[in-house]
C-alpha cells in the first residue's frame, strides 16, 4: 500500500487521483503545512540546542585531566614534541586527535590554553548535537510532512554529566561533535546517492574515531560496515573505502609504537585496560542511571519507538540498517565500559553510548496513539535538569575512605573555591606557593626534585632533593594531580604522577592501593628517588621515609633485563634503530608488569 498525496496550501498541487489513501495514517499523523513545519523543526532542534548551550556555559569548568591535555599541547609548541616531559617519550593524552586539535588552537588563538579547551568544547559539544539532530530528521525524512518533537534529544541534554562534560577539557566535546557528523553522514548514503570522492571522505570521517577515543574503533567499524551496506557497495569500492578510512590511524599507530614503544596510550596501561572488571562496570552503570531515575526516560521512549513501527514499520532494508547502526555501535561501546569497568568521573563513559542509542529518536514524530508518552518525556527532562542530582562520591569504595566513583566537577569546584574553575590559575591556586618556588628554582639554577607532601606519610618533611646530573629537566615535582603539577610546573621540568599516568615504572606496576577506578597504583617513593634522585643524596633521606635498601634494589632492577629495555625505549635518543626496537616490542612491553618491592623486582629481573 502506498501513502497517499497531501496536498498542502503552498505546493499549489493536486491530489494524485490514482494514490490509495491509509485513513488509519490520516487519522493519527499530524501534518503541519510546509511553512509550519519548517519552523516547528527549527524549534524542535533549537529548543535541546538551547538547554545544553546554556547549561553547558552555566557549568563550564575544566577537570584535572583537562590540564593534563594542555601540558602536553604546549610542551609540542615549545618544541619538545608530543611529550610530557622532556627527556621522557610518554603518551599521556588518550585522545590523540583532541590534543592536537588543542596544539592547532594554541597557536592561534593567544589566552589562556586551560580556556581555549574550555571553550572549545563547548563548541563542539553543541555542534555535534546539532548534527545529530539534522541527522535524525533527515533519517525520519521530515519532508514527508511529519511533525517532529526532540524526544530523545531531551533525554539527552536533561542530565547534568552531559552538561559538566560539554567542557571539562577533556575530549567528549570533539567525541559528540565526531558522532554527530558521522551520523548526518551516514544518513546520506545509499545506492547511487554519493559520488566516489564523496564516499571516501565520509569513509575517513568514520575513520577518526581511533584517534578521539581508542575505544571508539569499534563504533567506526560499525559506521563503515553500515555505510558499506546502505549504498550496497561491491566489495572492492567498500575495501577502498575502508582502506581510506583506517590510513590515518594506521600511520599514526605505527608513529605511536615507534615513538612511545607502546601500542596504546600510556593511561590504558595505568589502568590495566585489559582487564576484566565486569563487577565495576555493573557499579558504573547504576552510578550513572541510578541517581537521574533513567528506567523512566528508557521506557517511555522504548514504548514510544514500539508503539509507532507496530503495523507501520519502515519497510525498505535501508531504513532499518541505518536505524540499527547507532544501537549496534552503543551496545559495543556499553560492553567495553563494563568490560574495563567504567571511570572515576561519575558519567563520563556513558555520555557517548547514550547519545549513539538516541540517535534515531533524538526526534520521533508526533502521532496521537503516543502523544501521552510524547508529554511524559519533557516532565521528566524538567525533573531531572531542575531536582535531580548526584552526591559528591557517587559509588563508595570498598573500604573507609577510597571510592570508585565521584563527581568532578564538584569536587574540584570545592577544591579551587570556584563556581567555574577554567583557568589554570584556578587549580594552580590550590598549591599556594608551589608553582613560584619551582620557577624561582629553575631561575636559580638549583636542579632539584620537589615531592608533593600529600604524597606519603612523612615525604612533607623531605627538602628539594637534587636531581641526577644526566637528566635533560632543569627541575621536578613529584605530585598526584598530574594535571595542575603540569600547570605548576616549568615545560623543561620533569612532572612525574605518583598513579603512573606519565610515569613508565609507575604504568607498569602491579596494583598496589585502590583508591577509585583507574587509580590503584600507587609508586612506592623508593623508585622514583632510584628514577630521578642524585645517588649521592640517597644517604640523606630518613630511613623513615625509604629505606637506603630499597632504593639501591630499584635502581638495581632499573638496569637489567627487560625493565632496562622499557625504561631505555621512552628515554633513548630517537634513532632509526631505536624507533624499529620500540616498534617491534611494544605489544610484549605493554604486559610487562613490575613488582611494586624493588628487591621482588631486583629479583625478577636480575636474575636471569
Amino acid at each position: 500500500m502506498t501513502r497517499a498525496t497531501m496536498p498542502t496550501p503552498t505546493s499549489g498541487r493536486a491530489p494524485d487521483p490514482t494514490a490509495t489513501t491509509d485513513p488509519a495514517r490520516e487519522h493519527t499523523t499530524l501534518v503541519p503545512t510546509d511553512r509550519t513545519r519548517r519552523i516547528l523543526d527549527h524549534l524542535a532542534v533549537a529548543l535541546p540546542i538551547l538547554v545544553l548551550a546554556v547549561m553547558g556555559w552555566h557549568r563550564r569548568w575544566i577537570t584535572d585531566d583537562g590540564l593534563i591535555y594542555v601540558r602536553a599541547a604546549r610542551e609540542i609548541l615549545a618544541g619538545n614534541g608530543p611529550v610530557y616531559s622532556p627527556g621522557e617519550r610518554v603518551e599521556t593524552s588518550t585522545g590523540t586527535l583532541w590534543q592536537w586539535l588543542l596544539v592547532l588552537l594554541d597557536a592561534l588563538t593567544p589566552g589562556d590554553p586551560a580556556r581555549i579547551a574550555v571553550y572549545a568544547g563547548l563548541v563542539l559539544s553543541i555542534t555535534g548535537t546539532w548534527l545529530a539532530l539534522a541527522g535524525t530528521r533527515r533519517f525520519l525524512r521530515a519532508e514527508t510532512g511529519r511533525l517532529l518533537v526532540p524526544a530523545g534529544a531531551l533525554v539527552f541534554v536533561a542530565l547534568p554529566p552531559v552538561w559538566d562534560f560539554a567542557t571539562s577539557g577533556l575530549e567528549t566535546g570533539l567525541l559528540v561533535g565526531w558522532i554527530g557528523l558521522s551520523w548526518r553522514l551516514l544518513v546520506t548514503c545509499g545506492p547511487g546517492d554519493t559520488t566516489t570522492a564523496r564516499r571516501l571522505g565520509i569513509a575517513m570521517v568514520f575513520g577518526l574515531g581511533p584517534l578521539i577515543r581508542p575505544e571508539l574503533t569499534a563504533t567506526s567499524l560499525v559506521f563503515l560496515i553500515a555505510m558499506a551496506l546502505a549504498s550496497r557497495l561491491p566489495w572492492r569500492p567498500a575495501l577502498v573505502a575502508f582502506l581510506c578510512a583506517g590510513a590515518l590511524p594506521a600511520v599514526y599507530q605505527i608513529f605511536r609504537m615507534g615513538y612511545y614503544g607502546l601500542p596504546y596510550p600510556m593511561p590504558a596501561v595505568t589502568k590495566s585496560a585489559t582487564r576484566q572488571l565486569w563487577g565495576r562496570g555493573i557499579d558504573y552503570l547504576v552510578d550513572f542511571t541510578d541517581p537521574y531515575r533513567l528506567w523512566m526516560p528508557a521506557v517511555l521512549v522504548l514504548l514510544i519507538v514500539a508503539a509507532l513501527l507496530v503495523g507501520r514499520g519502515p519497510r525498505d532494508r535501508r531504513t532499518w540498517l541505518l536505524g540499527a547502526a547507532p544501537a549496534v555501535a552503543a551496545f559495543a561501546q556499553s560492553a567495553y565500559v563494563l568490560r574495563v569497568g567504567g571511570d572515576f568521573m561519575h558519567g563520563r563513559m556513558w555520555l557517548p553510548v547514550l547519545l549513539l542509542a538516541l540517535l534515531p529518536v533524538l526526534l520521533v514524530p508526533v502521532d496521537r496513539r503516543v502523544v501521552a508518552l510524547l508529554v511524559l518525556v519533557p516532565v521528566w527532562a524538567a525533573w531531572c535538569g531542575v531536582s535531580l542530582r548526584s552526591g559528591l562520591v557517587t559509588t563508595p569504595g570498598p573500604r573507609a575512605g577510597v571510592y570508585q566513583t565521584w563527581n568532578e566537577r564538584m569536587v574540584y569546584v570545592n577544591w579551587t573555591r570556584t563556581a567555574n574553575p577554567t583557568t589554570s590559575g584556578a587549580h594552580s591556586a590550590t598549591l599556594p606557593g608551589l608553582r613560584a618556588e619551582l620557577f624561582r628554582m629553575d631561575a636559580d639554577g638549583r636542579h632539584v626534585m620537589v615531592m608533593d607532601g600529600n604524597y606519603l606519610a612523612d615525604v612533607a618533611a623531605l627538602p628539594p632533593l637534587p636531581l641526577r646530573r644526566d637528566l635533560p629537566a632543569k627541575e621536578g615535582l613529584v605530585m598526584g594531580r598530574l594535571g595542575v603539577g603540569g600547570a605548576v610546573t616549568p615545560l623543561h621540568g620533569i612532572v612525574v604522577d605518583v598513579w603512573g599516568l606519565s610515569n613508565t615504572v609507575g604504568a607498569h606496576i602491579e596494583p598496589t592501593e585502590h583508591v577509585a577506578a583507574g587509580h590503584e597504583k600507587l609508586l612506592p617513593l623508593a623508585w622514583n628517588i632510584a628514577l630521578y634522585v642524585d645517588p649521592a643524596a640517597w644517604s640523606s633521606i630518613p630511613a623513615r621515609v625509604v629505606s637506603f635498601e630499597d632504593i639501591r634494589a630499584a635502581r638495581a632492577a632499573l638496569e637489567c633485563g627487560d625493565l632496562k629495555e622499557l625504561l631505555h625505549s621512552t628515554t633513548d635518543p630517537l634513532t632509526p634503530g631505536r624507533f624499529l626496537r620500540n616498534l617491534t616490542g611494544s605489544f610484549s612491553r605493554a604486559t610487562l608488569t613490575i613488582p611494586p618491592d624493588p628487591k621482588a623486582a631486583e629479583r625478577k629481573f636480575c636474575a636471569r
